[in-house]
């Protein structure tokens, strides 16, 4: 796409100034490039294309709408879903962009769109998935239906393998590939954590979260390029990052997840680690912001941070230094919605 030559480098600046920017100031910083307010739909999902030149966000009404990056011009919108299913639930974009996957809890099927135009491009008959994954590299889309994982063809749109009962009955809440392609991580309602080996899906690590409560509902998770480290949050908030290799917790970052007198604990897809893996993005106090943890030192410094009432869903792309976030118009989660579309900028060293 038009912007690749740039977003790289952009992202090799990012990773020269975080590896030796002070404490004295954030290490990075973002300016608003759009937002679009008033939204009456209720805003569900959103995704980024992998160049940051396109935002996609859909509702529980199961319509989907493209918007160029950085004017905010529509570019195109569908309803997905057929008829006696409604909500979206996930999105994600094919690695090269050229795909965009829509998933819902009530789906019958995954339907997968052309990105540049939102011309349908296959339908997989899996239902109720809640996940949906590409691999960075292959044509290759992993799904996360109740509790099974779902390999999909995607030129096909056709199931190449599942792994039933992946997590032992529980219900599949998120998943990630690493950045190199060699690792699958899923996560259950109850907190557990595996990772896969790809592409033959050995179990390579199986691990949980620490707390009873905290375990419950995982949003997001996120991998380290070769899949050493992995980091997920949970319902309360708080970040934690394992060491894949010993199987053990390195590290956890506390965080408050609501606002004064209400609860949240819905932002997902909010996870990111920059390329060198020492740095994390992650979501700031009472789900308001965004903050990026250094892991080496266990420091945290913000990003970005509004008086809106709190993010509900958010999609980073490092390599395109571009952030996306849907937003509540009260603290409840009642409308009307918004989208924000924010450019990161990394401090000098």
């Amino acid at each position: 796409m038009r912007r690749h030559r740039r977003t790289t480098q952009v992202a090799l600046v990012a990773i020269l100034t975080l590896t030796g920017c002070g404490e004295t100031k954030p290490p990075v910083t973002a300016t608003k490039l759009f937002a679009v307010s008033g939204v009456t739909e209720i805003l569900n999902s959103v995704a980024l294309a992998p160049d940051g030149s396109l935002v996609v966000v859909a509702d529980l009404d199961g319509f989907i709408v493209a918007r160029d990056v950085p004017s905010g011009a529509e570019r195109w919108r569908v309803r997905a879903h057929r008829p006696g299913a409604r909500r979206i639930d996930s999105l994600a974009f094919s690695a090269d962009g050229v795909f965009l996957a829509s998933s819902g809890d009530d789906a019958r099927e995954v339907e997968l769109w052309k990105g540049a135009t939102g011309y349908e491009a296959g339908v997989v008959p899996v239902r109720d998935a809640r996940v949906a994954v590409f691999h960075p590299i292959d044509r290759t889309l992993v799904l996360g239906a109740g509790p099974t994982l779902h390999v999909v063809d995607v030129d096909k749109a056709e199931v190449t393998r599942t792994i039933p009962n992946a997590h032992l009955g529980d219900l599949i809440y998120a998943a990630a590939f690493s950045p190199d392609g060699g690792v699958l991580a899923s996560a259950a309602l109850n907190g557990s954590l595996k990772l896969w080996q790809w592409p033959g899906l050995a179990l390579r690590a199986s691990m949980t979260m620490s707390s009873a409560l905290e375990a419950m509902s995982p949003r997001s998770l996120a991998l380290t390029r070769d899949g050493a480290h992995v980091a997920a949050n949970g319902i309360l908030g708080k970040v934690h990052v394992w060491d894949a290799a010993a199987g053990r917790e390195q590290r956890t970052f506390a965080n408050s997840h609501e606002a004064p007198g209400h609860w949240h604990a819905e932002l997902r897809h909010s996870l990111a680690f920059t390329t060198d893996g020492s740095w994390l993005f992650a979501p700031d106090t009472h789900d308001q912001g965004l903050r990026i943890l250094h892991l080496p030192s266990g420091k945290a410094y913000p990003v970005l941070k509004t008086d809106v009432p709190f993010y509900k869903a958010v999609a980073i792309v490092t390599a395109a230094s571009t952030v996306a976030l849907l937003h509540a118009g009260d603290g409840q989660g009642k409308g009307p919605y918004g989208l924000e579309v924010w450019q990161l900028q990394y401090a000098a060293k």
